[in-house]
């Protein structure tokens, strides 16, 4: 009496020429028209992502030498729609995932065409043929290449793949078993140049540097955060008034009442930094938005007054009407925001939030740039 042979669920049934490059279970929505037969030259990948920008994802297997290409086709076939099995993934206890990303997945691929070039240079003519010795040389080859650590790390996690998925193909061509797979990758890496082993090796900020600078941050968020949201708001509010206000008798009336006593008393007159230059010059949004005078009107009266030079002579402040909540030692921090410095006060401020997260979060210095970089766009700065 026989019995049926025992269904395996992770081995594939063989493709045929029409079989879909993505099956149907694999398949997203998405891009879900763009797919291939599995005979064809060119397979395209994108029904494995929902990312619009992926739609021009493929395999191209003419790239492959001729003499591996039905080998390999099997092996990604069998990648791009099964997963490893779990028992093999517990076994290693690395970060291997049963089934990569897109990215990872042409990667990989290509990464087995560059094998299959290799072993076709020195005659070889079937994955069969790729014994433990043939790693250990194709290894020495990825070193003299001179990657990194890491990059070898990872081409070496894409050879692993080609053994595994060959095992759950189909028709297993049987490829040796690396021997990275088998007695731990780091001999088979180039010498670790960092000393950290991967953590943060930075030297730590002194206890005398930190602490007083991480107590700032925090006053200065938990403080002085309002006056300088509230003071920022105000100077852009100002500005786009006075950028974009018309010309009313009232707003003129405004403008000679608040600049005639300045300019006859020869008093100090409301000016602000020159982009890319030394000195001043007269902040005529920041009066054209207090006074609501329009910036014709504004220019105007500039040019008959001789503002501009006049401003660059006797250069004053733009106090700006927000009050200020904020108190250091018991008194107010500022007598008032000046329309000028309210951005750089931001920075400041976006700069306290970065010191607190990263302090207390332990983010790695090429963490800390991705971060401060969204904390300051989202602020309004590039």
């Amino acid at each position: 009496m026989t019995t049926a042979a025992h269904h395996d669920p992770y081995i594939l049934p063989m493709p045929t020429p029409d079989t879909p490059v993505v099956l149907p279970h694999r398949v997203l929505p998405m891009h879900a028209h763009i797919n291939g037969r599995y005979a064809e030259w060119t397979w395209p990948l994108a029904a494995l992502t929902e990312n619009p920008s992926s739609n021009k994802a493929s395999i191209r297997w003419r790239k492959c030498p001729a003499a591996f290409r039905d080998e390999l086709r099997l092996a990604a076939w069998t990648m791009i729609n099964g997963e490893l099995r779990p028992t093999f993934l517990a076994e290693r206890a690395t970060r291997l995932r049963a089934r990569v990303s897109l990215s990872d997945l042409t990667e990989a691929v290509r990464q087995w065409m560059y094998l299959a070039a290799w072993l076709e240079e020195r005659g070889l003519t079937s994955l069969a043929q790729c014994t433990t010795a043939v790693w250990d040389t194709y290894d020495q080859h990825l070193l003299a290449a001179g990657s990194s650590r890491k990059r070898v790390l990872e081409i070496l996690g894409a050879l692993t793949r080609l053994w595994a998925f060959d095992q759950l193909s189909a028709r297993p061509v049987g490829i040796a078993r690396p021997p990275w797979d088998k007695l731990g990758a780091d001999d088979y890496l180039p010498a670790d140049s960092s000393a950290g082993g991967g953590e943060n090796a930075s030297e730590p900020i002194a206890e005398e540097t930190m602490g007083p600078l991480l107590v700032w941050a925090l006053r200065m968020v938990d403080d002085l955060a309002n006056d300088i949201l509230a003071g920022f708001a105000e100077t852009r509010r100002l500005a786009e008034v006075g950028r974009t206000i018309p010309s009313t008798p009232a707003g003129q009336a405004a403008l000679d009442a608040y600049l005639d006593p300045l300019v006859a008393a020869r008093a100090p007159l409301p000016a602000v930094r020159l982009k890319g230059h030394d000195g001043y010059g007269f902040a005529r949004y920041y009066v054209g938005g207090l006074t609501g005078a329009s910036r014709h009107q504004v220019a105007l009266y500039v040019e008959r007054h001789g503002l501009v030079p006049a401003a660059a002579e006797r250069p004053g402040p733009c106090p700006l009407p927000t009050p200020i909540t904020g108190r250091i030692a018991g008194r107010p921090w500022r007598e008032a925001l000046d329309f000028a410095e309210t951005p750089g006060l931001i920075r400041l401020l976006v700069t306290a939030c970065f010191i607190v997260i990263a302090y207390l979060t332990g983010m790695r210095p090429g963490e800390n740039g991705a971060e401060l970089h969204l904390m300051q766009h989202s602020a309004g700065f590039k």
